[in-house]
């Protein structure tokens, strides 16, 4: 009887924190990586002697991810007496091939990386709740100009070394972690939320999803 891996894991990628008033980021906040595999067992008939195995899954080559959940934690930095807030987005992805990441190599090359096209492959969009507007999300930079358009875009590495060689399904979920002095550029109370998709190493782009929304705590 054969029997077929479906690789699946989960994912958390740190990101650097944002403080345009104190001028100062740190990398690689957060970075773990506790990827299993999980087998799919075929179907033994015994009565008929016969056996029946699942099949791999077939997934399309261009990445589909979905929303999972967002949380916010604060913590307390020793450099600084302003709060941190930290933004954790998680995504659920699945891609036919598992071509999903890269490295610090291809990053650094055409066609990832290049005057054209800057080596990113998460693509994330901020939101704030507009009271005047309705209660409409508009754009962060609606409300802060000097945010630039790319602030939250991002690179994640290979997702699983299993599939650098050969093509394989690959399921599993992302989690990137967003970290942000209070009030720099959100302010207590202010809702926000964001829009994400991703890229795979082909350049195919997954769908978009949207986040639910958090409130940013006061003091």
């Amino acid at each position: 009887m054969e029997a077929h891996n479906n690789r699946a894991g989960h994912i958390v990628v740190g990101q650097r924190i944002f403080g345009t008033g104190h001028g100062r980021h740190y990398s690689n906040f957060l970075l773990r990586m506790n990827l299993r595999l999980l087998y799919v067992a075929g179907l033994l008939s015994l009565g008929a002697g016969l056996t029946s195995c699942l099949r791999e899954p077939s997934y399309p080559n261009t990445p589909e991810i979905g929303f999972e959940n967002i949380r916010l934690q604060r913590f307390t930095s020793p450099n600084s007496t302003v709060p941190i807030d930290s933004v954790y987005i998680t995504i659920n992805f699945r891609d036919g091939d598992g071509d999903l990441g890269l490295n610090t190599v291809e990053a650094q090359t055409a066609p990832y990386g290049s005057k054209d096209r800057a080596a990113v492959n998460y693509i994330n969009t901020a939101f704030i709740k507009n009271p005047n507007a309705g209660g409409r999300f508009d754009s962060a930079r609606t409300f802060y100009n000097y945010l630039p358009k790319r602030d939250l875009y991002s690179l994640f590495d290979h997702l699983s070394p299993t599939t650098d060689n050969r093509k394989a399904p690959l399921r599993g979920t992302l989690t990137r972690a967003y970290g942000f002095y209070l009030g720099s550029p959100y302010l207590p109370g202010q809702e926000i939320k964001f829009r994400v998709s991703i890229y795979d190493r082909a350049l195919n782009h997954s769908n978009e999803i949207e986040t639910t929304s958090l409130v940013i705590p006061k003091l």
